[in-house]
């Protein structure tokens, strides 16, 4: 698996001070102040290696000039199974609660997605091999570091996992315009696993059929639908807020 290259000051203090195995620190040139000394400082704890490059070849390693003169170099993110998932569950002696990704490709969105189950509790997100985006530096990013914290299953097949998942007692809930009651509808106390589609093309019309429960997100504007982590952040604190009740 290739290297993660995770960039920017607040996603790289999230992957030094979580523990990620961070192999090496790139920074650029000329680059100054309080926070950026913090994070030097904190490489030189763990005793981090360091290079001081010119902006230009920092540019170039993170395929980025927003790269706010540091990146951290990692190995790729380790995918685990989605039974793990559920042990997370467990081990908290906790309802299940993960999030399904059918066909989410903006690694930005990806990004956002995962800070937003990593703020809402949720146990764990789920993604596939094809048609989905990769956790990529973009989508550490993007997560302010949550991708290093919250677990992420990579599958080869979705409808698989969710078959499986029914066996284990878990109800799927689908987020779609088709579904015929809103999502405040929802029975969030129970064990669930839900399912955002991407974007444009929402959820598959076999993902689909598979879900037991199918709601909408209420639209009473001119568009009919909000961006797909817009739509997990609703969703996602629609759990949070019924199981504090």
């Amino acid at each position: 698996m290739p290297d993660l290259k995770t960039y920017g000051r607040h996603p790289v203090k999230e992957a030094l001070q979580s523990g990620a195995p961070v192999r090496k620190i790139y920074l650029a040139q000329g680059s100054r102040g309080p926070e950026l000394m913090e994070l030097i400082h904190l490489a030189e704890e763990q005793r981090i290696p360091m290079q001081t490059v010119p902006r230009q070849e920092l540019d170039r390693l993170a395929e980025t000039d927003k790269h706010q003169g540091i990146i951290a170099v990692m190995p790729g993110v380790n995918y685990m199974s989605w039974e793990k998932l559920l042990d997370r569950a467990r081990q908290k002696n906790e309802k299940p609660a993960l999030l399904l990704l059918d066909g989410v490709e903006d690694p930005r969105n990806l990004g956002a997605i995962l800070r937003v189950a990593d703020g809402a509790g949720m146990h764990g997100v789920v993604i596939t091999k094809r048609r989905c985006a990769e956790v990529t530096a973009a989508a550490v990013k993007t997560s302010a570091g949550a991708a290093l914290h919250i677990p992420i299953a990579q599958e080869t097949n979705l409808n698989a996992v969710i078959e499986q998942l029914k066996r284990e007692n878990i109800w799927i809930v689908g987020c779609d315009m088709s579904g015929e009651k809103p999502i405040f509808a929802m029975d969030a106390k129970m064990p669930l696993a839900l399912v955002l589609g991407g974007e444009g093309m929402g959820l598959h019309q076999l993902v689909r059929k598979k879900c037991d429960f199918l709601y909408n997100i209420p639209m009473h504007g001119k568009v009919d639908s909000l961006n797909v982590s817009t739509a997990a952040a609703i969703v996602c604190y629609e759990v949070v807020r019924q199981r504090m009740m």
